[in-house]
């Protein structure tokens, strides 16, 4: 069987798993987007346009960038690009505003005047509220404020919004197909997801070196940066955080430098194998060690080998194995 066919049996498997099928959205979500209006509907798209999307440039990059793909999805949807802005003089009349608590001015100053209620997520981890908002700032009717109390809760609200318009977190890796939608319209009120029962949600690679390998050398070279930030799209879109990184003859942060830099930076939290200590590849010994692996005999060159691991991870967010 073909890597590419194997890599597709697995992806439709999850989809099995994480979703109902016809209903597009994961198991037990409420479903707060519809094509009609109902009282109070934020109009998110309709009548040829869409809603202006706004996120604080200084808010976390990778909520920035997650801004960008609820752009894109809304196109993947609705065949009209929304205008995606920073400046708060392009809020417009209609507008998804988007925001991390103490990292959006315009969130923070919503939340100070009562316009949002932020006391369900502020302080906890991973969480998000989705609200409809009349008036939100002067010279704007209504907006659809999506407020995380961290990044990835920034972030996972964003990708909730994709998947009640219809984009599967699949679509790419399955090839999940989009339907087409002239009107996307937000039900009044608010919708709050708390912290996750389990805090650290991810997957490990292994066993890649007969299906996924070639196929990921078949179409970005090596496991790369390429190929790595589909992975953690995918990894947030089902709103998890972690990752084992493939490591059969791969090391994830020597064999691509922006590997690393692009987990910490996208929200994902990335850990070694089992008999991978301090953040450190078993390839990587393979590469530059010297010496037995052994630290009864060989103790200065695995702790100074070790030492560099963590060094260069320090200001990332990561998991370390001991042993």
């Amino acid at each position: 069987m073909k890597a590419k066919n194997l890599v597709r049996i697995f992806a439709l498997a999850a989809v099995c798993l994480f979703y109902l099928p016809g209903t597009g959205l994961a198991i037990g979500q409420i479903k707060y987007v519809e094509d009609t209006c109902s009282e109070g509907c934020f109009r998110l798209a309709g009548n040829g346009s869409t809603a202006n999307i706004y996120v604080d440039s200084r808010d976390y990059p990778g909520v920035v960038r997650a801004a960008g793909d609820l752009q894109a999805d809304i196109k993947r949807v609705t065949g009209i690009e929304a205008n995606l802005t920073s400046r708060k003089s392009e809020l417009g009349k209609n507008v998804v505003i988007i925001g991390t608590l103490g990292k959006s001015k315009i969130i923070d100053q919503l939340a100070k005047e009562g316009k949002i209620e932020t006391s369900p997520i502020a302080g906890k981890w991973e969480s998000f509220l989705i609200t409809t908002v009349k008036e939100p700032v002067e010279g704007t009717d209504s907006a659809l404020v999506i407020a995380g109390s961290d990044k990835r809760g920034t972030i996972y609200g964003i990708y909730d919004l994709s998947e009640q318009i219809g984009v599967s977190p699949w679509y790419w890796w399955a090839d999940v197909p989009v339907e087409h939608k002239d009107s996307l319209y937000v039900k009044a009120g608010t919708y709050i997801q708390g912290p996750p029962a389990v805090k650290y949600r991810g997957i490990f690679l292994n066993d890649e070196g007969f299906a996924l390998t070639p196929w990921v050398k078949e179409k970005f070279g090596n496991y790369n940066s390429k190929f790595y930030t589909k992975v953690f799209e995918l990894l947030l879109r089902l709103k998890a955080n972690f990752m084992w990184p493939a490591m059969w003859n791969n090391a994830f942060a020597d064999d691509d430098p922006l590997n690393a830099k692009l987990a910490d930076e996208y929200g994902i939290v990335m850990g070694t194998s089992h008999h991978e200590p301090m953040n450190r590849a078993h390839q990587e010994w393979q590469r530059y060690g010297k010496g037995p692996w052994d630290y009864s005999k060989n103790e200065e060159v695995l702790r100074d080998f070790w030492r560099q691991g963590v060094e260069r991870s320090k200001d990332y967010e990561i998991i370390i194995t001991l042993a």
